[in-house]
């Protein structure tokens, strides 16, 4: 295994522990090398001259620009790891962060299938680490969320969750009893003698048993446990979910330890898991613990040793862990995660006094978190779906052989919950998976070459066939799964305008899918963005673009920036039937024009056409029923001709012309707009209703075109 090689290469003189590294060195390094020489073939896919503002390419995600922003000491994102980490990056590299956004994913997106090789190579084979790397960081779920120009916390979400469960993984597997070994001793048990030899007392003379499997409390497992908690801890500050992994950790580590220990061994066992618990909850203070560990593991420790072993220091030591494990308010914050991914019609939020209002619920409109079926899970873990499942089933054998692994049963979990909280999660399934084809493969292969454990042959067998096999379909996707950037090239060059003909202190109306972006090409503060776009800041923007009254858009927008272009205190203190009067009555042409000193500015693209649906569905909440009206919109890919004068719209093989309601025409030299409607009207004043039925008649459907 991984660990045990390092400790035997600590304590062993000879040549064998040096080789044995070389040989792991060689083929991290090639799976590294490898990974990122596939991912690179999306790089043609971007030689495109849209796809680049001067020196720097558009980035493929909007939140790459939340990242790039603070990496320039812009907004919320400054000071956060994702950002820090890009500006060190930039300063080595002697480049600008967008450049380094762009490339990132792809080398980081290859570490990782280099640490699926480390979690392998722990289970027992390096060779056969080579495949399952592979597999992972071209598995379509965790490619179409790390390809080029997606510098996202998608890109550390799955790599840090592997990286500090790898330690106590192995730290388990070497001290703990394999399942079939508890299985074999509850059915050779029985009452009584099954409850004492799982809950053995400790011996009268106080003396240790070490057993077979070593022990736990050496000094080298207690440092790499106390590193694995440290960065567990520091994980914190990168992303939400974090919190919950460590918690998933410690109750592992309790429950193994209080289920799979060795007879006369549970304290021990307790104690050394404290050595990843305590710093994994109070960061390097916890470390003190791993120091006391260290010394009672060492050879001078004898004495330490014994009064740790008592029962009752490790019972209150594990009380007061129990103390930090659940403060925080960890449950609340879960629960609220939960349901932010949860598909609701509504948002409901608090507008102070009591009150509350329902908003529209913006994960109905987002693609990442859409819901996802089961067959579609299997294909994002492997296009062939009988591959992804037979994953799954061999992880299971994994889990059994490997205990282990259920480190990464959360990671499992995530990834079927796909079906529930959006395909965002399916990323999480795809090292589950590649580990699940890769181990069962290679015990197989053992048993039937009849090989010795560990065999390298075996090992490079086992992964020349899985990359034979199931390889190609995954090099193939690649080109076809990469979207190009997020934004086009003249809306990026119009908010870099943006920086110069606005003020400082000015405030852009604009789509919140795009407020990263205006951070990072305008500089400037945006009235919703990928962290404000709930309640207040997703219904506000979506009535001044759903609507077609433009006085009513004009005074939203000035009542917005009195308010102090808070989006939270345009509506504070009202309930439902407050906040839709204030509507009506901003709508209302009785109602005086609203002034300000504030500057705001509309901003408006195409792309927003292409979600026309959900802005206007938005746009036009009613704070009472609860309820939005989405417009139709449809996008007409064939060929079209027009005739100004009439409004007649000739489809490519369509059978007869459709007959506008009006006409709108974008040119480089300004917009020609034709109403033929109100034109017919202002034409036929005195037209009786038999006429104007006429006109809207069922031969003369109309529509709207831009």
């Amino acid at each position: 295994m991984l660990f045990q090689t390092l400790f035997a290469s600590a304590s062993v003189r000879g040549t064998r522990p040096f080789r044995i590294w070389r040989r792991g060195t060689f083929w991290a390094l090639a799976t590294l090398g490898f990974a990122f020489t596939l991912r690179m073939t999306e790089w043609p896919c971007w030689q495109n001259p849209e796809y680049r503002l001067g020196n720097e390419w558009l980035l493929a995600t909007h939140d790459a620009y939340h990242w790039v922003a603070g990496a320039e000491g812009f907004g919320l994102a400054a000071g956060h790891p994702m950002a820090e980490m890009l500006r060190l990056i930039t300063k080595i590299a002697h480049s600008c962060p967008a450049v380094v956004a762009f490339w990132f994913p792809a080398i980081l997106a290859s570490l990782m299938a280099c640490i699926v090789f480390a979690w392998v190579w722990a289970f027992g084979s390096m060779e056969a680490g080579f495949a399952a790397g592979l597999l992972t960081t071209l598995a379509p779920g965790f490619l179409g969320r790390t390809l080029l120009g997606y510098y996202d916390t998608d890109l550390v979400t799955l790599f840090f969750p592997m990286l500090m469960s790898l330690a106590p993984a192995c730290w388990t597997m070497r001290y703990m009893l394999l399942p079939q070994m508890i299985l074999r001793r509850l059915i050779i048990s029985s009452g009584f003698t099954t409850a004492r030899r799982l809950l053995p007392q400790p011996d009268k003379d106080g003396k240790t048993h070490p057993g077979h499997l070593g022990n736990p409390l050496r000094p080298h497992w207690v440092a790499l446990l106390s590193l694995s908690g440290i960065l567990s801890w520091w994980t914190q500050e990168w992303h939400s979910v974090f919190p919950y992994l460590i918690r998933y950790n410690i109750a592992l580590f309790v429950f193994m330890g209080l289920v799979m220990a060795q007879r006369g061994r549970r304290a021990l066992l307790m104690l050394g898991a404290l050595a990843y618990a305590l710093p994994a909850l109070t960061g390097p203070a916890g470390l003190v613990c791993g120091l006391f560990l260290a010394w009672a593991g060492s050879k001078n420790g004898g004495t330490l040793r014994l009064i740790l072993r008592r029962p009752a220091i490790p019972a209150l030591l594990w009380l007061g862990t129990a103390v930090l494990f659940i403060q925080g308010e960890i449950l609340t914050a879960i629960i609220n995660h939960v349901n932010a991914y949860l598909k609701h019609a509504g948002d409901v939020k608090s507008t102070g006094a009591g009150t509350s209002l329902a908003y529209p619920s913006v994960a109905q409109s987002i693609i990442e978190v859409q819901d996802l079926g089961f067959t579609a899970i299997l294909a994002y873990f492997h296009p062939w779906m009988e591959a992804a499942a037979l994953g799954l089933a061999g992880f299971c054998i994994v889990v059994v052989r490997r205990p282990g692994a259920l480190f990464l049963l959360p990671l499992a979990v995530l990834g079927l919950l796909s079906t529930k909280f959006g395909g965002r999660m399916v990323m999480f399934g795809t090292p589950v998976v590649a580990i699940g084809l890769t181990l069962p493969i290679y015990w197989l292969l053992q048993r039937l070459l009849r090989a010795e454990q560990g065999g390298a042959g075996v090992g490079a067998l086992t992964s020349a066939i899985l990359i034979a096999l199931l390889a190609a379909p995954l090099v193939n996707i690649i080109s076809d799964m990469s979207q190009g950037p997020m934004i086009n090239r003249r809306h990026a060059e119009a908010l870099t305008r943006a920086r110069s003909i606005t003020p400082e202190d000015g405030m852009l109306w604009l789509w919140w899918d795009w407020g990263y972006a205006a951070h990072h090409f305008a500089r400037r503060a945006t009235i919703a963005d990928g962290a404000r776009h709930a309640g207040p800041s997703l219904y506000l923007p979506a009535a001044v673009f759903a609507t077609d009254n433009t006085r009513f858009a004009r005074q939203l927008i000035c009542y917005t920036a009195n308010a102090g272009n808070q989006p939270g205190n345009v509506f504070e203190g009202m309930d439902s039937h407050a906040a839709q009067e204030l509507m009506d009555r901003l709508r209302s042409p009785e109602t005086a024009l609203l002034e300000t000193n504030r500057r705001q500015f509309i901003v408006v693209s195409f792309e927003m056409l292409r979600l026309g649906f959900w802005i206007s569905n938005f746009g036009n909440w009613n704070f009472i029923s609860r309820q939005g009206e989405g417009g139709a919109l449809s996008i007409v890919p064939q060929a079209l001709a027009y005739q100004l004068n009439s409004g007649a719209v000739q489809l490519e093989g369509g059978a007869g012309a459709v007959y506008a309601s009006s006409i709108s025409v974008f040119e480089e030299t300004g917009v020609t707009r034709r109403n033929y409607v109100q034109e017919w009207f202002d034409a036929n004043p005195d037209a009786d209703l038999e006429t104007q039925r006429d006109f809207f008649g069922e031969t003369t459907k109309r529509a709207f075109f831009l």
